[in-house]
């Protein structure tokens, strides 16, 4: 194996998490874009979860949790002081429970409100509200800092901007209205416009055993 190998589906915030971080790290994978409809027989058989994204290191290790595939790019990016500035040890704890809250909560609402149909007794409204109870929370943090926990981005904005993209995308297509406050909106504008979120979502083809390797970011 000459590459670390990522898993992956370029619309799942998870992915795209990841995505970006390999991109800041300067890491550069083979990526295999699957169908999480129809999953490869190849991916089923490494992955225990059986969802993206999973990393295959080159000794044939799987990292199967998103942040664990952040915290492990940043480990190998040769990038001087990155895990310094990406995750300070004076931030580490409120860091890794503003994403655990995101993980476990907002993306427990979020769902719910995006995919309301796929859930029996669902009451879409509720979880629109308990969403948006956190996209305040996240506002107010933005309103004083231009990131979460100061001027400069963590692996806590890495990891959440995906989440908050996807309820915008939801909100835009359930016609809500006055989903964002101003900080909150150009803290994802800041992702959204940013010269890399090209390379971040390019459309690859799906992967198959025969298929040539595609590696990411595309070059």
């Amino acid at each position: 194996m000459t590459n670390d190998i990522l898993y992956s589906f370029r619309r799942c915030p998870y992915a795209i998490r990841v995505r970006w971080a390999l991109l800041i790290c300067e890491i550069k994978v083979e990526i295999r874009e699957i169908d999480l409809k129809n999953k490869p027989l190849d991916f089923l058989n490494k992955s225990r979860t059986k969802t993206v994204p999973i990393l295959i290191k080159k000794n044939s290790e799987v990292i199967e949790e998103s942040l664990e595939i952040i915290l492990w790019a940043l480990s190998e990016s040769k990038k001087e002081n990155i895990k310094k500035i990406y995750f300070p040890d004076n931030n580490k704890k409120d860091i890794l429970e503003i994403i655990n809250k995101n993980d476990n909560e907002f993306k427990y609402h979020l769902d719910r409100f995006k995919y309301s149909t796929r859930y029996e007794n669902n009451n879409e409204d509720f979880h629109f509200a308990k969403a948006i109870s956190f996209i305040k929370i996240w506002n107010k943090l933005l309103s004083e800092n231009k990131y979460f926990f100061g001027d400069k981005p963590t692996i806590a904005d890495w990891s959440i901007w995906p989440f908050v993209r996807q309820f915008k995308i939801a909100c835009e297509s359930q016609k809500r209205i006055n989903y964002f406050e101003p900080s909150i909106k150009a803290w994802l504008d800041y992702f959204e416009n940013n010269r890399r979120f090209k390379s971040l979502m390019y459309k690859y083809e799906l992967w198959a055993p025969n298929n040539r390797k595609n590696y990411f970011p595309f070059n």
